[in-house]
């Protein structure tokens, strides 16, 4: 037989979570239990399956026949003063649910237990019926209740369902044609996930216990979340950040964005929900004290028809073709797109009404410009490490590229050289020019302009260089530069270019270099600069151990390391891998030419992740790279800097600066040749007097960062 997963699989459904599955099960094979998202979903045990294929006969999303009609009759209904004010809507469900407990029967809906989960419940106490009314947007639990309802059914007992239209198939696949069964399908908007629910629940009571909640209470604007509390007090959530996310589908089960029992034919006798814009053919009701639709939607619905019209202040009929513009009744709806970005908030430990809120209002507390997307491993590592600098403050960054007036639409993608790609959300779109730029100041708190040589002129064109001076930011905007490069010692002579440079510049309020030459630089044109550690060296390790997943290169156990930015004499790694009887790995930077003639063998590393796994697991280091030296001091290992055909106010400065802060200028040479004449491989550097100096410049570029955006 084919077990119920089988059966969902072919039919490319997603499991609803409603345990019928489980409750049929006699041999325990299957559980219902949440799923990484907050949802129910359904595992077999194969060893405990004893393939009887009950379980895809009770699935209602594996199959379902419904006979009632697909052309339903309509109705507005409010029922009697009594029964409105607890109701969320017209007060159709308590109107038949007396009914049913007056002629002896039972029902069964969703109530909060003592705990505020949502479970469903099955009874003939009328108090228990009065905690089945109003709305309650969480996902509810049936565990427990097809047996009961089937007991109950077979001893002669009327039994009145109210639940999910999924569910209400569900309860009807399982007890099969039994008389006494009388069912209602509420017109829904999906399942949310309980792990946002109850998070959210944990974070507005503040450990206080909670006796209700009322997320339709007639008293109070709509949207609004009324919160009582068992010590008597009151709380009132106006604009609810987690109605507001549940109305835009933000945190909705899969199986709800493909519902097969939204549209007509519905499954239940008759189907109620909310009469939506009822002014517009109502003028003579009051529908400020609730207004329900009914759907009769077979013969039983009918009798119940009859039943609420002995009960009703106010009913008539109404066009079906009115109630379907302002209901749900496609099986398609789409979640919101930034659902992703949601959970990747929450598991990163942002509270629930934030995520909500930035999820929705597409908004971030950093944008990020710079050179995020060179064909470069240091440039790429520089911001991965910023990106990541961010996060761990708990702030969300966004990605923030040049305009481009060719790229009209989509998003810019990211670094080429970088597989551990940043999320999509997390990258701006494209800008034709810098008037539709500016609107990203309106979505975050800050704007930065990261390190490198982003305030090169030689380097950079003036069109890319005004975004990297932030050009596109408003005067009200928070503006950051942190460890920002000039690429060189002193500026170009004076040109229009360059003055329209420096009025940027003087323009962002907070300012770091990379290099202490960056801080006279700006002292020169009157901005005051701060000096501080490249995002490289001021990342958590962590991350850098995280690219390792994606490195694909496998290393020798023990090996030194060449890498290589400009090929020529300068590096010799056949004289090193002699003098230090070790195998030398070298590695050429993305944009040499491979197939091009050179005095050593070069491999490509291809990708920063194993760029990065070189430099962690090597025993030696030459370069010529800045940021290869920026991680060996990181990952404490010896090395040698050269800086070959580079001039004084160039690419020397960048290493003596950097060098410098550590006291390891003794690692600067010419050539890797002039380093072992000197001696070098013999010099092995203190990592404990380095560490210290790193920790401590760490926690002053810290300090800085924390100021500058504002973080108090």
């Amino acid at each position: 037989m084919v077990h119920v997963l089988s059966k969902l699989h072919d039919g490319e459904k997603h499991c609803a979570g409603c345990f019928a599955c489980e409750s049929v099960c006699s041999s325990k094979a299957i559980t219902v239990d949440l799923d990484g998202k907050g949802f129910y979903k359904c595992a077999i045990d194969s060893k405990l399956c004893k393939d009887c294929g009950k379980c895809a006969e009770v699935c209602p999303q594996a199959g379902f026949e419904c006979s009632n009609v697909a052309e339903p009759e309509c109705y507005a209904f409010a029922a009697g003063a009594d029964m409105l004010s607890g109701s969320s809507s017209g007060g159709a469900f308590i109107a038949l649910a007396r009914w049913i407990i007056m002629n002896g029967g039972y029902v069964c809906g969703a109530v909060y237990d003592d705990d505020m989960n949502v479970v469903y419940k099955v009874t003939d106490d009328p108090q228990m019926v009065d905690r089945m009314r109003g709305s309650k947007y969480a996902i509810s639990e049936m565990r427990g209740t097809y047996g009961e309802i089937l007991d109950l059914l077979k001893s002669g007992k009327t039994v009145l369902f109210s639940g999910l239209p999924c569910h209400v198939a569900a309860l009807k696949n399982y007890v099969g044609p039994q008389k006494g069964l009388y069912t209602i399908d509420l017109l829904c908007a999906g399942v949310p996930s309980k792990t946002v629910y109850k998070q959210y629940l944990k974070e507005i009571s503040d450990g206080k216990e909670i006796a209700n909640l009322s997320f339709r209470d007639k008293s109070v604007p709509y949207g609004t979340l009324v919160v009582d509390y068992k010590n008597g007090e009151r709380q009132v959530i106006y604009n609810d950040p987690y109605y507001l996310g549940f109305n835009r589908d933000l945190y909705k089960d899969a199986s709800c964005a493909d519902c097969r029992f939204a549209p007509l034919p519905r499954p239940g006798d008759i189907t109620i929900g909310d009469f939506w814009e009822y002014d517009k053919l109502f003028h003579d009701y009051d529908g400020r004290k609730g207004l329900s639709c009914v759907l009769v939607n077979n013969e039983s619905g009918r009798e119940m028809l009859e039943v609420l019209r002995e009960s009703a202040s106010f009913m008539k009929r109404a066009g079906l073709d009115f109630v379907k513009r302002f209901n749900r009744f496609n099986a398609v709806r789409k979640g919101d797109v930034m659902s992703p970005r949601l959970y990747y908030m929450l598991n990163r430990g942002h509270p629930v009404a934030k995520s909500i809120t930035y999820c929705l209002k597409r908004r971030y507390d950093v944008g990020i410009t710079g050179f995020w997307r060179v064909p470069n491993y240091g440039g790429d590592l520089t911001y991965y490490a910023l990106y990541n600098v961010i996060l761990d403050l708990d702030l969300e960054p966004i990605m923030i590229e040049a305009c481009d007036p060719k790229m009209t639409k989509g998003s810019p993608p990211g670094p080429s050289r970088l597989e551990t790609k940043y999320p999509w959300f997390n990258i701006a779109p494209w800008y034709t020019d810098i008037e539709k730029q500016r609107e990203i100041n309106h979505r975050v708190y800050t704007l930065m302009v990261g390190s490198d040589q982003v305030w090169n002129p030689k380097l950079i064109n003036s069109g890319i260089m005004g975004c990297y001076t932030l050009d596109f930011a408003v005067p009200w905007r928070n503006t950051v530069a942190y460890s920002s490069s000039f690429g060189r010692t002193t500026y170009v002579a004076d040109t229009p270019e360059k003055e329209a440079h420096v009025k940027l510049l003087r323009r962002i309020r907070h300012v770091s270099v990379r290099e202490s030459s960056g801080v006279e630089i700006c002292s020169g044109f009157g901005i005051k600069a701060k000096h501080v550690l490249d995002p490289v060296m001021l990342c958590d390790t962590k991350h850098y151990k995280e690219l390792l997943n994606k490195a694909n290169i496998t290393y020798p156990e023990h090996f030194a390391l060449c890498f290589v930015r400009h090929v020529g004499l300068h590096l010799n790694p056949l004289r090193l891998s002699r003098e230090l009887g070790k195998e030398v790995v070298n590695i050429g930077g993305p944009d040499i030419k491979m197939d091009a003639e050179h005095p050593y063998l070069l491999m490509n590393a291809r990708t920063v992740e194993n760029w990065v796994k070189a430099l962690m697991e090597c025993e030696y280091v030459i370069t010529d790279s800045f940021h290869a030296v920026a991680l060996a001091i990181v990952f404490k290992k010896q090395f040698i800097a050269v800086y070959g055909n580079m001039s004084e106010d160039a690419g020397i400065d960048r290493f003596r600066s950097l060098l410098k802060m550590f006291k390891l200028e003794y690692r600067l040479f010419r050539t890797s040749d002039e380093a072992m004449d000197a001696g070098m491989l013999s010099k092995p550097i203190d990592y404990e007097a380095v560490s210290g100096r790193l920790e401590e410049y760490r926690k002053d570029s810290m300090r800085w960062l924390r100021d500058a955006l504002e973080i108090w």
